[in-house]
């Protein structure tokens, strides 16, 4: 194969020990290549900023296989395919999947779903049009089947999916409670999304607070938390409450073993139902879903949230920013247009 252009990437210098830091990274240039049968050259526009690949960022034991040190940072991504070797994409197209935190990747047609530029901003494939949105779609009308008289409490709801989860809960009049971290994610929850209650597990009275906005109990918990935070909540679900676990942001960072999901002793008092959510369990519904949330969108009756850094060497600093502070909304960074060129 004949190398065509360089790319910037970003690579995993040295594991993290505890919240990752910029220092964990380095930016390289590399060559790229022409695309051999069945691969797909796409210029990157955004990188979606999610907490998931921390977990390969580890050698430990007991996880899921560890990124290689000096590797290209897996990550998703959106842009426009500039040469194909695959006749299910021509160049110009638009498409979003695994591109890794790069300019260019040379990547699997199968790997890459295409994107309809008349749904909305390319960006959205990543977010709201995209694993954000249809993450929360499935969690309130298929996992926990979210109906008008419950009680609904979504963790790390100033988040990409639980920002829609929550709006989501709210327009089938549910009473809705946001538990988020931060003054910032509180006026959020407040002023935005207009959540019925707010609680702030950083909040010194947090204890008292969720206590007092639990009411007669909590029907239905959408927690991507987990650890010691779903176990207080815990303490407060309804009978027959429906808990649906959809990610483990806990332990991403935890430094020996992190505290489990647990208080069994309520799920058996209470009768309740605990589940585990993966997303891709729903994929043949996914064009008929996206269909749904864009019509939602062009209404008003849900709204896009999102925060975008620019340039290939923001990646890292925003990535950290995951961890933290208190971001709302899709966390995105910007390495060209919005659109094709």
């Amino acid at each position: 194969m004949n190398k065509v252009r360089k790319s910037a990437r970003v690579v995993l210098r040295t594991y993290p020990v505890g919240m990752p830091r910029v220092e964990d990274f380095a930016l390289e240039m590399q060559e790229v290549l022409v695309p051999s049968a069945g691969q797909v050259l796409v210029e990157t526009h955004f990188l979606s900023m999610d907490p998931a690949p921390r977990m390969r960022m580890t050698a430990a034991p007991g996880g899921p296989p560890p990124l290689p040190l000096g590797e290209t940072v897996i990550g998703r991504g959106a842009g426009v395919v500039i040469e194909s070797a695959d006749d299910r994409f021509k160049p110009g197209d638009v498409v979003a999947g695994e591109l890794g935190w790069q300019e260019y990747s040379l990547t699997p047609a199968a790997q890459l779903r295409a994107v309809n530029p008349g749904l909305g901003p390319m960006q959205w494939s990543l977010g709201i049009l995209g694993p954000s949105g249809i993450t929360g779609w499935c969690l309130v009308h298929r996992a926990a089947a979210v109906r008008s008289e419950d009680t609904v409490l979504v963790s790390a709801a100033a988040g990409s999916v639980g920002s829609v989860a929550l709006q989501l809960a709210k327009s089938l009049g549910a009473r809705t409670i946001a538990l988020v971290g931060g003054e910032r994610q509180r006026q959020f929850a407040q002023i935005e999304l207009q959540a019925d209650a707010v609680v702030d597990h950083q909040s010194p009275g947090f204890d008292t607070e969720l206590a007092a906005v639990a009411g007669k109990g909590i029907d239905v918990f959408l927690d991507s938390i987990g650890g010691e935070l779903h176990n207080k909540v815990m303490a407060h679900i309804a009978p027959l409450a429906r808990i649906v676990a959809f990610g483990f942001i806990s332990a991403y960072n935890a430094q020996g073993r992190a505290a489990e999901y647990g208080r069994m002793y309520e799920l058996i008092r209470k009768r309740a139902q605990l589940r585990g959510f993966l997303v891709a369990d729903y994929a043949s519904e996914f064009p008929g879903i996206l269909g749904e949330l864009s019509a939602l969108l062009a209404s008003g009756a849900l709204r896009n949230f999102e925060n975008c850094d620019s340039g290939i060497d923001a990646v890292p600093r925003s990535f950290v920013r995951l961890f933290t502070s208190d971001p709302v909304g899709k966390q995105l960074v910007r390495l060209r247009g919005s659109g094709p060129p």
